[in-house]
């Protein structure tokens, strides 16, 4: 019998017997009760806590089911309490086709047998509360994950033509300087909201195990200059020091230069937005081991306190009160040198003492077992014919855009 949490009622929870005759109706009674208080065995063994007994179940009225034991064959009736520590777990019930009472010595057997079994059942039922949770927890992720893919998909969508267009007006030579700078007012900010989406939908792709590389051959400095070049060129304070000192001799490796990018741009504008004129930034490549190239990209900035070096790669952590984004950039990063093969962590001598962000990645030695991982497809023209495509078709629709506004201008 055990204790239902929900009711704190007695409910027969297995049975045990042998095939003679009646003892599965008594199984059934036994089954269809609920067994609290003082009316019947159990309940009167998990109130007090203490062994009790009916030396015949067919005489007298302490025993209820008295008229399916006697059908069963049934006489002697003996329970003991089943407990972890103080908590009633519920009780264990035995029979015997003869009359009779327990001695010392069962009482003293039963007594420690009650409190070990209490602690099975009791983690027993932490493990089944555990894996309740942990269902429910998936179920809600998994249900994250859509909302949020849908979600980015959505507002994506719409700010794709509009940043195309701006984009494309840009090249224009004739445009004049005022609409110039609201284009390019609107430009970046539809950049810093494509930014946040596109983040949203690289987290759910790696939540779902859909985050691909297009891997090629590619020469790791070659990156570093050109997230360097497109930080300098996104407003890089002037009075900071944002120096390249790339030592690394083999520095070729298989990988998604595009991906690679994003994480040492996250990593650089992080360092650059936490460290602020005067300071300086760093990029260092070395081989410190064969087959591998580390990369190190170090500021003087604020700093990481030490709690929250453990956490800092957690999606939607923020380590700094400057709450601009979502948090998201260096769960991505590690994500993505993951797939890499390669590490990456953070290191810090404290708050106001600057950090360090060390990448350690598989050069070209490693290539062969890299190309059998899953997420990963040969060849690289993906990420190149994408970007031409994208530029010829903000042309396009820039002329066009062109075309209609001057054709609105003679109108008047």
């Amino acid at each position: 019998m055990l204790r239902d949490p929900q009711d704190e009622n007695l409910r027969c929870h297995s049975v045990w017997h042998t095939p003679a005759p009646g003892l599965e109706k008594f199984e059934e009674v036994s089954r269809a009760l609920i067994f609290s208080g003082a009316a019947s065995l159990p309940g009167r063994v998990v109130a007090s806590g203490r062994p009790a007994w009916v030396s015949d179940v067919k005489k007298g009225c302490a025993f209820p089911r008295s008229g399916a034991a006697a059908e069963a064959g049934l006489a002697g009736a003996f329970a003991f309490p089943l407990r972890a520590g103080e908590e009633m777990k519920g009780a264990l019930e035995l029979f015997s086709a003869e009359p009779g009472q327990p001695d010392e010595d069962l009482l003293l057997l039963v007594d420690s047998l009650g409190s070990q079994i209490g602690h099975f059942i009791a983690r027993r039922q932490i493990e089944a509360e555990l894996e309740r949770q942990k269902e429910v927890a998936e179920a809600a992720n998994a249900a994250k994950d859509r909302f949020l893919a849908t979600l980015s998909h959505e507002l994506r969508t719409p700010l794709t033509p509009v940043l195309m267009w701006a984009g494309g007006m840009l090249h224009d030579h004739d445009l004049p300087a005022e609409l110039r700078e609201g284009l390019q007012m609107i430009a970046r900010n539809i950049e810093l909201e494509a930014r946040l989406i596109d983040d949203l939908l690289d987290l759910t792709r790696i939540a779902r195990g859909k985050l691909r590389l297009q891997v090629q051959k590619t020469d790791i400095h070659e990156v570093l200059r050109h997230a360097v070049e497109i930080v300098r060129e996104g407003g890089c304070p002037p009075d900071l020091d944002l120096a390249l000192e790339l030592g690394a001799t083999q520095k070729e490796m298989s990988g998604d230069p595009t991906r690679l990018q994003q994480v040492f741009w996250n990593l650089l504008r992080n360092a650059i937005k936490f460290t602020g004129p005067g300071g300086r930034v760093v990029v260092r490549s070395e081989n410190r081991a064969p087959d591998a190239i580390t990369i190190a990209v170090s500021d003087t900035g604020l700093g990481i306190a030490p709690e929250n070096l453990s956490k800092i790669f957690d999606a939607f952590e923020q380590m700094s009160q400057q709450k601009e984004g979502l948090g998201l950039g260096l769960a991505i990063g590690k994500a993505i040198v993951d797939l890499h093969q390669g590490k990456i962590r953070a290191e810090s001598a404290g708050l106001g003492r600057g950090a360090t962000f060390i990448v350690e990645l598989p050069t070209a030695g490693a290539a062969q077992a890299f190309l059998g991982r899953q997420n990963v497809c040969p060849g690289g023209e993906g990420g190149a014919f994408a970007r031409a495509r994208f530029f010829f078709e903000a042309k396009r629709i820039a002329k066009k855009i062109k075309k209609n506004l001057l054709l609105s201008l003679l109108a008047r």
